[in-house]
């Protein structure tokens, strides 16, 4: 999908198509909500979970837990977040420098700091 406008909106929008879109094929989540706030040099994505897996509710519900859930978060979008630049730098046209993700198992949020 190569980046044909530069309306701000649209590449928002097509960022949050690219973002779903990933973690739905490689990172197995779905989410119900996404936000994109673009600024000069930073993409931040917030996305919110459909609903809860029980076993990640539990897991949450102690310090240890939410710990694990976290690294294993990481650890999934570290193992193939080749892909998610590659995907991006296509829609934005512009490389991608860096990319962090967090997240907090309680409310099933995840973020993603893109930079650009």
């Amino acid at each position: 999908m190569a980046s044909v406008s530069t309306n701000k909106a649209d590449l928002e929008y097509a960022v949050m198509m690219t973002v779903l879109n990933f973690h739905s094929e490689f990172m197995k989540s779905g989410y119900s909500h996404v936000d994109v706030q673009w600024s000069t040099d930073l993409i931040h994505v917030t996305l919110t979970r459909s609903g809860s897996v029980p076993a990640e509710a539990r897991l949450a519900q102690s310090e240890e837990g939410r710990a694990l859930l976290r690294q294993v978060h990481e650890a999934l979008f570290t193992s193939c977040q080749a892909e998610l630049r590659q995907r991006i730098e296509t829609v934005v046209d512009r490389k991608v420098r860096t990319m962090v993700t967090s997240l907090d198992p309680v409310s099933g949020r995840s973020h993603i700091a893109i930079y650009l």
